[in-house]
């Protein structure tokens, strides 16, 4: 199915567990890349982030991105992590090479547009390589990280709440011209 919470809310709770979940998949599938991340200190989100909201329209060429749609329209957005996936793997050895953060983020500028990254490419490995893919572990891990979130968002909450309480209210003259 379709995540509901994905990006209609003020706080964009379901696209910030997606970020969360596809990071623990990326650990699952590819801990080297995830450790060659981390040793660089890359939030995977900053790079895939707008991948989701997008629907990879701003990171691969028109072909992928019609392959994707038709297939995210099909299958539900776990098409999403299963893309995502995958083109990281299409440049697993690449991602390896880059000796800092600033060319991994450059890179993954265009991680998704090359000659690599075409519909047949990406369909391997997010239907072979990847399988199996249930839903049920996608659902499983999205709760845990909801509840994460909304953890989160209701101490930012208090926290905002208790600096509003608090603070000076500003003076403003309004006869003073």
């Amino acid at each position: 199915g379709i995540n509901a919470e994905y990006g209609y809310s003020q706080t964009m709770s379901g696209a910030q567990v997606d970020q969360r979940v596809l990071a623990d998949m990326m650990a699952d599938k590819y801990p080297r890349i995830m450790a060659h991340f981390n040793l660089f200190k890359i939030d995977l989100s900053l790079i895939t982030f707008n991948w989701f909201l997008t629907l990879f329209v701003d990171n691969t060429n028109i072909n992928v991105v019609l392959s994707f749609w038709d297939l995210f329209l099909y299958e539900g957005d776990k098409v999403l992590f299963r893309y995502a996936l995958a083109i990281f793997r299409i440049h697993h050895d690449k991602l390896l090479q880059l000796q800092d953060g600033i060319e991994v983020y450059n890179f993954c500028r265009g991680i998704g547009d090359g000659d690599l990254c075409t519909p047949e490419n990406i369909k391997k490995i997010a239907f072979g390589e990847l399988n199996p893919f249930p839903f049920e572990k996608l659902a499983k891990r999205r709760e845990v990280h909801l509840k994460r979130v909304h953890g989160e968002l209701a101490t930012l909450n208090e926290m905002r709440s208790h600096y509003n309480a608090h603070k000076r209210p500003s003076v403003v003259d309004y006869d003073s011209d």
